[in-house]
């Protein structure tokens, strides 16, 4: 059988919302993208509306509470959609996700697509509140940070699934504002997610409580400490340990 190289995206519910809100948490950097995403699908009592599916992903599924989830998975609460992976993305799957992802983004006729990430800092273990920067893809997204008073990220690079989301953005004239929280580098930092999430609550205008996952911060360290693992032995090829590193014509 030939294998598809391609990545579909399978609504098991129409999804059919007025420029909707489209949130991305991802495995990367401190877990900061899925531990947000996690805890938002969870404080919203969102429903899995759609999912992915490619023959580059590996067998895997998720279980919870008995029942059986496909590990890349799209939810829906009101106008606000979440796209979440509970599994680190392929390598080989990066691009072809980002394009399936972006594309849809367009097709939904999205207000704005948010990448939620963490930045690893040295000295995590002294900040007591992680500090959020973010990424600007078009000048409605520029304009957000301006009146929101958020911090860019001014020089650096990126790489990874959040760069080709960003980058898919940029070429096709969508609103993207990526939120990258001071994270630990290789360890679950539930304390930079619940920054991202204090960020979202206030550009889009929302009142998700961080209390609970701040509280559930060991827990979610210990459940999520091989997947930390896994993320970075895939993060490695993908050039991460160069990430955000000053360019260096700029040195």
């Amino acid at each position: 059988m030939e294998l598809k190289d391609s990545v579909e995206i399978v609504e098991v519910s129409p999804v059919d919302i007025r420029e909707p809100k489209f949130l991305i948490g991802l495995p990367d950097i401190g877990l900061v993208g899925m531990i947000s995403a996690s805890h938002i699908v969870e404080s919203l009592d969102m429903k899995v509306v759609a999912y992915l599916e490619s023959d580059l992903f590996p067998p895997v599924i998720v279980l919870h509470g008995s029942k059986i989830y496909h590990p890349f998975r799209i939810y829906q609460k009101d106008n606000v959609l979440l796209f979440l992976s509970e599994i680190p993305v392929p390598p080989l799957a990066v691009n072809t996700i980002s394009h399936a992802i972006t594309k849809w983004s367009v097709d939904k006729n999205a207000s704005i697509v948010m990448p939620l990430a963490g930045i690893p800092v040295p000295n995590r273990i002294a900040i007591e509140e992680p500090d959020v920067y973010t990424v600007a893809t078009n000048d409605t997204a520029n304009k957000l940070i301006d009146d929101f008073s958020l911090q860019r990220l001014e020089e650096g690079i990126m790489a990874g699934p959040y760069a080709s989301i960003l980058m898919d953005c940029t070429k096709l004239g969508i609103t993207c504002l990526a939120l990258l929280a001071q994270s630990f580098p290789n360890y679950p930092d539930p304390g930079a997610a619940a920054s991202v999430v204090k960020v979202i609550n206030k550009v889009l205008g929302m009142n998700i409580d961080v209390g609970a996952l701040l509280e559930k911060a060991e827990e979610i360290r210990v459940k999520t400490r091989d997947l930390m693992q896994r993320t970075t032995d895939q993060l490695g090829p993908m050039g991460k340990s160069q990430e955000y590193d000053l360019p260096a014509m700029y040195s």
